[in-house]
């Protein structure tokens, strides 16, 4: 009891120490750069912007028709350039290319292939070419709401100063909200605040090639998130030119209600597809 108690009270006292150096960092360099905007006016996203999205419809390889439209939202702020972002609820259109319930053999394996092709965000619909870097199933991401097991949080009622895992394994130390994202050896790859998880900035090699340095919007995933997260043994993802497909040689290629995706613009998108006032 007195060894547990103690190791408790040490993890509280880190992640009090992370979170108020953190802090301090964070209010130095909010002292001395000017605060981001909400975007005026919606222009083609650059290479490396991150959108975390929420899967709101399941999509059943051999079930879902080929050509089916679906809407997805994405899940917290999504920063766009080094001084604007998106709020929460931007909406991509995505599309059902290929749905092949397979035979449950490596030579015709269930496959389930979908593309994103617009953006939309009050009122200014723009054209969309993405990659999935990560997929969790809704189980996974049910858990990144909650305190990280055994730890001191379980008893605390507060969300907003929760300790929490992403997918992944890193973990965001949270007071009133605000906190680091750590990862191994405790060390700062990231952020979060009241509207979401960002990792630290990062130079986005865009369309235009001016090397934009900004943090990346990770939703419930870590920074290192890679592939699929709690999906059946032996589904595979690829995603290239676009195109993002998962496969199963031995079961079901499905993406459920309730599943996230963290997709980066991969470029190739230009100009406006509709403006409305």
């Amino acid at each position: 009891m007195g060894a547990t108690y103690g190791f408790s009270k040490w993890k509280r006292e880190m992640c009090a120490g992370l979170t108020f150096a953190c802090l301090s960092t964070f209010g130095r360099a909010a002292d001395t750069a000017p605060k981001p905007q909400e975007v005026s006016q919606l222009r083609p996203l650059q290479a490396g912007v991150t959108l975390p999205v929420a899967v709101a419809r399941t999509l059943r390889a051999g079930k879902v028709k080929p050509g089916t439209v679906f809407l997805l939202k994405t899940t917290q702020r999504v920063p766009i350039s080094e001084d604007t972002y998106l709020n929460r609820g931007a909406v991509v259109r995505g599309e059902v290319v290929t749905s092949d319930a397979g035979d449950r053999a490596a030579t015709h394996p269930a496959t389930l292939s979908i593309r994103f092709t617009q953006l939309s965000y009050k009122g200014t619909t723009i054209p969309l070419v993405t990659k999935a870097v990560a997929m969790a199933n809704l189980m996974d991401v049910d858990g990144t709401y909650l305190p990280i097991v055994g730890g001191p949080d379980r008893g605390n009622s507060s969300e907003a100063s929760w300790t929490t895992a992403q997918v992944g394994g890193e973990q965001v130390v949270r007071s009133g909200w605000i906190g680091p994202v750590v990862g191994r050896g405790l060390v700062t790859v990231g952020r979060a605040d009241y509207y979401g998880v960002y990792s630290s900035p990062a130079k986005l090699e865009g369309a235009d090639g001016d090397g934009a340095t900004f943090p990346r919007a990770m939703g419930v995933f870590s920074t290192t998130a890679k592939g699929l997260y709690g999906y059946d043994v032996g589904t595979q993802l690829e995603s290239s030119g676009g195109l993002i497909t998962i496969t199963n040689p031995k079961g079901q290629a499905v993406i459920r209600a309730g599943d996230h995706l963290l997709l980066e613009v991969v470029g190739g998108a230009t100009g406006y597809v509709e403006s409305r006032p």
